[in-house]
């Protein structure tokens, strides 16, 4: 189980991400959480600085998704929030059950892809990275945005990350 909560790749941030080795290596899809890896934490709305770096992974060629635990009117109400351009290309899962592999394995199927073509960006070990893990994807562990600001269930479930990080 504890090779699980290993993820594939580390980054302090999602503008991190390299790119080319993940072309290179068969990656087709880059899949994210929103709280904490995308925007900071209940941010309404996807920034300037996101949707210029989505529109850049969608020109080159990379499917995008959100896979979220968050309800739907969370998810739709960000993903409306990119420009008419973007939102349409943007694959996305609410209620997604993370680290369940339902979730996963839907937005792969939305998208086209099979796991191993596909990767989860996310800033948590025991929803994003175990999840992804466990139905085949690759992995990418983001430093959370700003956990100053996360509810109090999560910095609680942080509490327990800590020896595996």
């Amino acid at each position: 189980m504890f090779k699980k909560l290993r993820p594939d790749i580390k980054c302090e941030t999602i503008y991190e991400i390299d790119q080319d080795s993940l072309q290179k290596s068969g990656i087709r899809g880059l899949f994210f959480d929103i709280d904490n890896t995308m925007e900071p934490y209940s941010t309404p709305l996807p920034g300037e600085r996101l949707s210029g770096w989505l529109s850049e992974l969608c020109a080159r060629g990379f499917a995008v998704g959100i896979l979220s635990n968050a309800k739907q009117k969370r998810i739709e109400s960000f993903v409306a929030g990119f420009p008419a351009e973007l939102k349409d290309k943007i694959y996305y899962v609410f209620r997604a059950g993370k680290p369940l592999k339902k979730g996963f394995f839907k937005l792969c199927a939305d998208a086209g892809l099979k796991p191993g073509q596909a990767a989860m960006v996310g800033d948590q070990l025991f929803t994003d990275i175990f999840g992804g893990n466990r139905s085949g994807l690759t992995t990418i562990l983001v430093k959370p945005i700003d956990p100053s600001i996360e509810p109090p269930f999560v910095r609680f479930k942080r509490f327990f990350e800590r020896p595996f990080l």
